[in-house]
């Protein structure tokens, strides 16, 4: 049986990356301009990581082959 109502901590607890940080930061008062600084710096790092990731990947297959 699911709950239809949920508090803030079942969401965080439910909702992974972005979303759940964003309750997080919401809950400990941050303003929107904080909030909107930490979205661009938490999807610049994710993209950081994953072209870290990539070139990481591809250097391995260089060595397979």
């Amino acid at each position: 049986m699911s709950k239809d109502v949920r508090t803030n901590n079942d969401q965080a607890v439910s909702l992974r990356g972005w979303d759940a940080l964003e309750i997080k930061l919401k809950g400990r008062g941050l303003s929107s301009i904080e909030i909107q600084e930490a979205r661009k710096s938490f999807f610049e790092g994710i993209e950081l990581l994953s072209k870290m990731f990539l070139s990481s990947y591809d250097a391995e297959k260089k060595t397979l082959v």
